[in-house]
């Protein structure tokens, strides 16, 4: 009797351990179909500068492009990242994001203002803050009447337009403009001053007689845009009306072309954005070409640090 009940005992312990197995394969076996499914039906959305859109598989991409296999196509096509706004995927995730998105964020979160959502809601806020991170990025929305009066998934916004404040950023970068031009003019007008003056230099003449001789066209230069000093140019005038005029001038750019608004994704797949979403910035450009050409001289110059004792 004994030995009977340890017989069944062992046979239902090892009818445990096969179902516990045969459990265990059939589940690993539904999560191999499911991550198989997820992965056959995972788009990227490739969203350009102008509105439209490509849908398809990114492949691969490099500094300069992305490489893509649109839906229903099989040929590969090779995309500018000069072009592009922005790229997420089907799980709302962000895949890659411009230096023109960058700089719009920046820029919106400034400011008050409005925002519209792809299905027509209004919502008006007092502050903003956009997600920096790629999983899931949010925008979160401050009334007047709440501290967090809204949370929107990034993907559900149509646009967001900055109020009248706006044109403090046009009258700064009317300034900078205005800084620009005098800063010209001010190098022509040395140089030209320097060329004058260098005809009496001897044609022996050293690098301390030529430095000299700069050092005061420059002085003479910077004298004339002084009010009351110089009766040279009264190059100082011209001040009084580069300034005004590029910080209007700005304005008038900016509120013709709606800058204000800043365009994430269309009301409809197939239509554009009203303009590009195309931002000038001075400082980065001329911070990536300071880079591309440094780049080369860091490649060379790292294995001899590398093999520094310190």
């Amino acid at each position: 009797m004994i030995s009977a009940a340890h017989n069944r005992v062992e046979y239902n312990a090892r009818s445990r351990n096969v179902c516990s197995r045969m459990m265990c394969k059939l589940f690993l076996f539904l999560m191999f179909i499911s991550f198989s499914f997820c992965q056959e039906n995972v788009h990227h959305i490739v969203m350009n500068l102008d509105g439209t859109s490509i849908v398809g598989m990114v492949d691969s991409m490099n500094s300069e492009s992305v490489f893509i296999t649109p839906e229903n196509m099989n040929d590969q096509q090779s995309l500018l990242l000069d072009d592009i706004y922005y790229i997420y995927n089907s799980f709302g995730k962000l895949y890659y994001i411009s230096p023109n998105y960058e700089d719009r964020l920046n820029l919106i979160e400034e400011r008050s203002g409005f925002l519209i959502t792809t299905s027509g809601d209004t919502l008006n806020y007092t502050l903003i803050e956009i997600d920096r991170r790629m999983d899931e990025p949010y925008v979160y929305l401050a009334t007047n009447e709440s501290d967090l009066g809204h949370k929107i998934s990034l993907f559900d916004v149509h646009l967001i337009r900055i109020d009248a404040s706006y044109m403090e950023h046009s009258v700064r970068r009317g300034c900078i403009t205005g800084v620009c031009l005098v800063l010209t003019g001010l190098g022509l007008q040395t140089l030209s001053y320097y060329g004058d003056r260098s005809e009496s230099l001897p044609t022996d003449a050293s690098l301390f007689q030529k430095a000299k001789t700069m050092g005061g066209a420059l002085g003479a230069s910077i004298m004339n845009f002084i009010p009351g000093v110089s009766t040279a140019g009264q190059q100082y005038q011209s001040v009084t009306v580069i300034f005004p005029l590029t910080s209007i001038g700005w304005m008038v750019y900016d509120y013709y072309f709606d800058k204000r608004t800043h365009y994430f994704r269309p009301l409809i797949r197939e239509d554009q954005f009203p303009h590009s979403m195309y931002w000038f910035n001075p400082g980065r450009i001329v911070k990536n070409k300071i880079k591309e050409k440094l780049d080369p001289i860091s490649k060379n110059l790292k294995p001899i640090l590398d093999k520094l004792p310190f």
